[in-house]
């Protein structure tokens, strides 16, 4: 009865694991308006009842897709800047470094920038901003002020909101960016950002 149980948890779990492949490359190519739940149950050969079993609609499905793409993005972040276990501001520009990467990334970054805000709303998506970029910062900020590369004057949490913003907008940016372009805008945005926050350093 286990080994049945089991089985069948397994099977379940695979389906939604499919199910939100297929729902992110969908959402990615054609947005989050124009696709429909009978395209992502046929790209994963199911009928959509079974879509239903596991979400029970296709903003439900679009905030698992928005969920799995953050958190790996997430860990990407987290795993840059444990390369530099003793150096606070290389970490800093690590992290930096991977969370432009992702931006540029032609499936996350559209998902998270550009469909995000229609298939989350508006308020849903801030939510998902401030639980990751707006944290990554304020944490970026309190410890480069422990450290002393920033004074410990600063204004935090305003502080944390305009470079979250410029994140965001390069976020948006490379999301909407033609493909061949997208590099150099990349290496652009990258350069603007790190003279901003070098120019918050102490001295």
């Amino acid at each position: 009865m286990d080994v049945v149980k089991s089985r069948r948890t397994e099977y379940a779990e695979q389906t939604r694991a499919a199910l939100v492949a297929a729902a992110a490359e969908a959402f990615a190519e054609h947005g989050f308006t124009a696709t429909s739940i009978t395209q992502i149950a046929a790209a994963v050969r199911v009928t959509k009842g079974a879509v239903y079993h596991h979400f029970s609609d296709k903003q439900s499905l679009f905030e698992a897709v928005i969920n799995y793409h953050n958190e790996t993005a997430q860990q990407k972040v987290y795993e840059a800047i444990a390369e530099h276990p003793k150096d606070v501001w290389e970490a800093a520009m690590a992290g930096l470094r991977a969370t432009l990467d992702i931006c540029a990334d032609p499936v996350a970054g559209r998902l998270i920038y550009l469909e995000g805000p229609v298939g989350l709303g508006w308020r849903r998506w801030r939510q998902s901003e401030r639980q990751y970029t707006h944290r990554n910062v304020r944490q970026l900020l309190l410890g480069s002020v422990q450290a002393g590369i920033y004074p410990d004057d600063i204004p935090i949490e305003a502080m944390t909101q305009v470079i979250s913003g410029m994140i965001t907008h390069a976020g948006i940016a490379l999301a909407e960016a033609p493909s061949r372009q997208r590099k150099r805008i990349r290496s652009d945005l990258q350069a603007a950002i790190e003279r901003v926050l070098t120019g918050l350093r102490c001295g």
